[in-house]
C-alpha cells in the first residue's frame, strides 16, 4: 500500500473555505456530514445511539467542544479544567484511560489519538471550536462493521455546520473558578474568543475562523509523603496532614502550581454540493502551550527557608518528602498540530453512492520542557530536561459504497468498504538549552509504527414489513514494525482478524420497537502499549512488545418507544473481553502493559426525552446508566479477581430541565450525578474526597440564554454551583461562572 501524499491533500484544501456564524442560526444551516444527506451512506440499523441536536446543545455550557459529551448516557469526560489537554473519554465498559476503544470524527475526519493511551490518550477535541458545532451522534458499541475493534465502548460523530449566505460572526467568553484548597486562595479566570467569517458562493459553501482559549487551571497535583526512619529529620512545619487514597495519614508537603494553558486554531474549510454532489475540504492548524511556573513546597525549616525534599519532623511525626526537587521544577509545553482532510460523495448509478475520506495529522512541535530544579532553589544549575515528538502522527483513508435497492429491491441494502491507517510515533529525550531555546542534545527514546488495512460489508434486508435483520463482517490485517528503544530495535509483528456482526429489529406495536445486536470486535495494540518506554523520575513505564489483541463479544437488547411529545430507550447489554490491555504495576514505582485474561460487562441504559413537561414551555432530557464491569481472570494479579475494573462508575445520571421562559429567554438546569470507582485493579483505594481518589459527585449546572436581537446574544452558566469538591485522582473544577456573548453581522 503506497503511503498517502501530503502534497496531494494539501491541494485538494487549497480551495475556498467555509463555515458558519452562530448556533441560534441552525435553521439555515445544513449538515457537512453524509449522515446528513440521508442516502444509504448513512449508519444502518446495527447498534444502539444517542443523539443531541443544536437546540439541545444549547442547555448545556461549552467552553470546548468536549462539554457537549457531558450530558449523554453512559459517557465519562476526564475534563479537569478548561482547556485541558488531556480529556480523555470513556464509554460503557471502556475506561476513561482506555481511549483506544473509542473513536471520535469530525465531519467523518478523525480526531481519536490512536498513538498514546491513558492520560496523554484524549482525542484532539480542540481541533473543533464549540461554535461550529451543530450535533453529535453517540453510537455505542462495536456492533457496525463499519468501525474497527476500537469501536468496544462506542464511536462519537460530530457534525459542523455549512453556511447558506455570508455572514461574519463574533463571540467571546469569561469565566472564572474562585479556588481556595490546600492552603491557596486564588481567582482562576479565562476567556475565549471566536471570529469567523462565511459565505456561499454558487455551489462553494466557505468558511474560515479564528479561536483562541486561555485559561488557569487549578493544581493537578499534590506532593505526599511516606514513612521515615531517619535518625536526624529536619525540624519543619506547614505540612498538611491528610489521608490518600488508600486510608493511609500522610503529609502533603506541596503541589504542581497553577496551570496556564492556550490555545489558538485556525481553521479553513470549503464545501462544494451540486446535485447529490458533494467535495469538503478542511485545514486546521492549531497551537497550544502548558505552563506551570508556581510549584509550591509547603515546607518551612526553623529559619523559615524553604525545603524541597529529604528525612523531616513536624509536631512529632517523622515522614520523608521524595528528595527529588525536580517536582518542583518549571514545566511547559509547546504543541503545534497540522490537520487535513478532504473527502467526496457522489451518486455512481441509480441507488449507488461512493464516498470517500482522507486524513492526515502532523504533530509539527510537540515539546515538553522541565527544569530540574525550582528556579528559586539556591542550588539550580540552570539545566532543563526536554522530551519531544519526532514525526508523529497519522494518514487514514477511508472509502465506501452503497445502495439503498440491492437487485432492484427495495428492501434490500448494502454497504462495503476499505480502511487504511498508519501510526508513527517516535519520543527523543535528552537536554535542554534555555539560553538559545533549542535542545542542547537528545537521541530517539523509543518509537514504532502500527499499520491497519480493513475490508467490510454490511447488508440489511427488511423481509417483513416489522421485520428486519442486518449481518456484516469486517477483516482487518494490522502490523507493528519499526519498533525501537535504547536497547534495540523489536521484531515486526503482523496479525490478522475476522469479526462479523449480525442484528434484528422487531417493530411489534405501534411506536414500539426493539432490536438485538451481537458483534465481535478485535482491538490491536497502540505504540504506546507496545513500544513507548518512559524513565522519569517517579515512574517508569516499561512498554510490550508482545501484547495480544482484545477480542471481545458484545450483546445489546434495545428497546425503545415514540409517544407524540417524547421518546423512551431502554438498552440491556453484555459484554465478556478476553485479554484487556491495562497498565499495571509490576514492583514500586515500575509498570508495563499486560494483558488480562477476561473482563466481563452487563449494564442497562434508560433515556427518556419529552417536549412539554407539565407545561408546554418546559422540556427534559433524562438518562441513567448502570455499568458492573468485573474482572474474571487475571493471572499475574490474582487479588483483582471479582473486583469492579478501574475507573467505570457503576451509575451515571443527568437531567435537564430547559423551560422556554420567553420567546427569547431559555432557562436550563443540568444535574450530574456519579457514582465513585477505583483506581487500582484490586480496588485498594477506598478514600473518598482526597487526591487520588475516583470520587462520587454531585454536580449542578444553571444556565441562561437570551437571544437580545437577532444578531446579538448574551448567556450566563454557572458550572458545579455547589463548588462541590471531588476528585478523579486530580481535583474537578470547583464552581466556574461563565459568561458568553455574540454577535453576527
Amino acid at each position: 500500500m503506497p503511503r498517502l501524499n501530503p502534497l496531494f491533500i494539501a491541494i485538494a484544501c487549497t480551495y475556498p473555505f467555509c463555515g458558519y456564524a452562530d448556533t441560534a442560526d441552525a435553521v439555515e444551516l445544513t449538515s457537512v456530514a453524509v449522515q446528513g444527506t440521508h442516502t444509504p451512506l448513512s449508519r444502518q440499523d446495527m447498534a444502539p445511539s444517542s443523539d443531541i441536536s443544536a437546540e439541545q446543545l444549547q442547555a448545556l455550557t461549552i467552553t470546548t467542544v468536549e462539554d457537549a459529551l457531558k450530558s449523554q448516557p453512559n459517557v465519562i469526560v476526564r475534563k479537569r479544567y478548561v482547556g485541558d489537554p488531556n480529556a480523555t473519554l470513556g464509554i460503557r465498559g471502556s475506561n476513561m484511560f482506555q481511549s483506544t476503544r473509542s473513536l471520535v470524527f469530525a465531519d467523518g475526519m478523525p480526531l481519536h489519538y490512536h498513538l498514546q493511551t491513558r492520560w496523554s490518550g484524549a482525542p484532539r477535541w480542540s481541533v473543533v471550536a464549540p461554535n461550529e458545532l451543530e450535533k453529535l451522534e453517540v453510537i455505542y458499541g462495536p456492533y457496525s462493521a463499519e468501525y474497527a475493534g476500537n469501536a468496544m465502548g462506542g464511536v462519537i460523530n460530530l457534525t459542523t455546520k455549512t453556511p447558506q449566505k455570508r455572514e461574519i460572526s463574533v463571540n467571546g467568553a469569561l469565566f472564572q473558578q474562585d479556588y481556595d484548597i490546600n492552603g491557596r486562595d486564588e481567582s482562576l479566570k479565562g476567556g475565549r474568543f471566536f471570529a469567523s467569517y462565511a459565505d456561499k458562493i454558487g455551489n462553494w459553501s466557505l468558511f474560515g475562523f479564528y479561536n483562541h482559549l486561555e485559561n488557569k487551571g487549578q493544581p493537578q497535583s499534590l506532593f505526599a509523603s511516606s514513612d521515615s526512619s531517619d535518625e536526624n529529620p529536619t525540624v519543619v512545619s506547614g505540612g498538611l496532614r491528610q489521608k490518600d487514597a488508600f486510608g493511609d495519614d500522610v503529609i502533603i508537603y506541596g503541589d504542581s502550581g497553577v496551570v496556564d494553558t492556550s490555545t489558538d486554531l485556525y481553521k479553513l474549510k470549503a464545501v462544494y454540493q451540486n446535485d447529490g454532489f458533494e467535495w469538503r475540504n478542511t485545514i486546521a492548524y492549531e497551537q497550544r502551550e502548558n505552563d506551570t511556573t508556581d510549584t509550591r513546597s509547603f515546607l518551612k525549616d526553623a529559619n523559615g527557608d524553604t525545603q524541597y525534599g529529604g528525612h523531616y519532623i513536624q509536631n512529632g511525626t517523622p515522614f520523608y518528602a521524595t528528595d527529588s526537587r525536580s517536582r518542583f521544577g518549571d514545566s511547559r509545553q509547546d504543541r503545534n498540530s497540522l490537520w487535513l482532510g478532504t473527502g467526496i460523495t457522489a451518486p455512481v448509478s441509480d441507488h449507488w453512492y461512493a464516498k470517500v475520506d482522507i486524513s492526515q495529522f502532523s504533530i509539527l512541535t510537540d515539546e515538553r520542557i522541565r527544569t530540574s530544579r525550582k528556579p528559586s532553589d539556591p542550588a539550580f544549575d540552570g539545566s532543563e530536561n526536554i522530551q519531544e515528538f519526532k514525526g508523529s502522527g497519522w494518514q487514514t483513508l477511508d472509502t465506501k459504497l452503497a445502495t439503498d435497492q440491492l437487485f432492484n429491491r427495495a428492501d434490500m441494502s448494502l454497504s462495503a468498504g476499505y480502511h487504511y491507517d498508519l501510526y508513527k510515533l517516535q519520543i527523543n529525550t535528552g537536554r535542554y538549552n534555555p539560553t538559545n531555546n533549542e535542545p542542547q542534545s537528545s537521541q530517539p527514546d523509543s518509537g514504532g509504527d502500527t499499520e491497519t488495512q480493513a475490508l467490510f460489508s454490511q447488508y440489511q434486508w427488511r423481509f417483513a414489513d416489522d421485520w428486519d435483520v442486518n449481518v456484516g463482517v469486517r477483516y482487518e490485517q494490522w502490523r507493528a514494525m519499526n519498533g525501537f528503544r535504547k536497547e534495540g530495535q523489536h521484531p515486526d509483528r503482523k496479525e490478522h482478524a475476522w469479526s462479523p456482526k449480525f442484528a434484528v429489529g422487531w417493530q411489534f406495536a405501534p411506536g414500539w420497537s426493539t432490536r438485538y445486536s451481537l458483534a465481535k470486535a478485535t482491538r490491536f495494540p497502540i505504540v504506546e502499549e507496545l513500544y513507548n518506554n518512559v524513565d522519569i523520575t517517579l515512574t517508569q513505564n516499561i512498554a510490550n512488545a508482545e501484547l495480544k489483541p482484545e477480542q471481545g463479544i458484545h450483546q445489546n437488547l434495545n428497546l425503545s418507544k415514540q409517544f407524540d411529545r417524547a421518546e423512551l430507550s431502554i438498552n440491556l447489554f453484555y459484554d465478556r473481553v478476553q485479554d484487556t490491555i491495562f497498565n499495571q504495576r509490576i514492583v514500586n514505582r515500575r509498570s508495563t502493559f499486560l494483558n488480562v485474561e477476561q473482563v466481563n460487562t452487563k449494564g442497562a441504559e434508560l433515556t427518556y426525552d419529552i417536549h412539554g413537561l407539565f407545561h408546554p414551555s418546559i422540556d427534559m432530557i433524562f438518562n441513567t446508566s448502570y455499568t458492573d464491569a468485573r474482572i474474571a481472570r487475571n493471572s499475574y494479579t490474582p487479588e483483582s479477581e471479582g473486583k469492579q475494573f478501574p475507573r467505570i462508575p457503576e451509575w451515571q445520571n443527568n437531567l435537564i430541565v430547559t423551560w422556554h421562559a420567553l420567546p427569547q429567554v431559555d432557562l436550563n438546569s443540568h444535574v450530574r450525578r456519579v457514582s465513585n470507582s477505583y483506581n487500582t485493579l484490586d480496588n485498594s483505594d477506598t478514600e473518598s474526597n482526597v487526591f487520588g481518589a475516583i470520587d462520587a459527585y454531585t454536580f449542578v449546572d444553571l444556565k441562561a440564554n437570551w437571544q437580545v436581537t437577532h444578531q446579538a446574544k448574551l448567556a450566563l452558566g454557572i458550572d458545579n454551583l455547589l463548588d462541590e469538591e471531588a476528585y478523579v485522582h486530580h481535583p474537578y473544577p470547583g464552581r466556574t461562572v461563565i459568561l458568553e456573548g455574540g454577535y453576527r453581522f
